[in-house]
């Protein structure tokens, strides 16, 4: 029997009323004027053209609607077995979930990303309420962050567990 923790993602209430009335201004120009617009006097023309001119409109409804579900609704839900993790990210499109065996991590480490060194250079991350700590798998290939932007005491929880199912 796996135990399994979920864990909600930080919503930014500005992301989502943004991103909000953006779903909603795309919807309303993909329903309602795109259909107004490519009005034609043959049907096959209309048709043609209403989905030329949509395909900008609904990439960018989907991408707003990425950001909005996962800011607003989104988990990730952690299923520990003694000899594996299945990271799974709940009301995150295009993503499915990863399993990883207990033989190929090294170590499980809390990493503090308030200063993040990258290829391209350095990043720094200001949070008001000290979530800048992500829960890091250590493999042969290097870190795998499975949870991003928790508090210490959330990220040492969390280890905590899965070292307590593991040994």
């Amino acid at each position: 029997m796996p135990v399994i923790i979920e864990i909600k993602t930080r919503t930014n209430w500005l992301i989502t009323l943004i991103m909000g009335l953006a779903l909603i201004v795309c919807l309303f120009i993909i329903l309602i004027l795109m259909p107004l617009m490519s009005i034609e006097e043959t049907y096959f023309l209309s048709i043609f053209s209403y989905i030329t001119k949509v395909i900008p409109f609904a990439a960018f409804f989907t991408l707003f609607l990425y950001f909005w579900l996962w800011n607003t609704f989104g988990k990730t839900v952690i299923s520990i077995k003694p000899d594996s993790i299945r990271v799974r990210y709940k009301n995150k499109l295009f993503t499915s979930s990863k399993t990883f065996l207990k033989q190929e991590i090294k170590d499980i480490q809390t990493i503090d990303f308030r200063i993040e060194k990258t290829q391209l250079g350095t990043r720094y991350h200001f949070s008001w309420v000290d979530a800048t700590y992500s829960v890091v798998l250590m493999n042969k290939d290097g870190e795998i962050r499975i949870i991003n932007w928790v508090t210490k005491e959330n990220a040492d929880e969390i280890i905590g567990k899965i070292k307590k199912i593991w040994n």
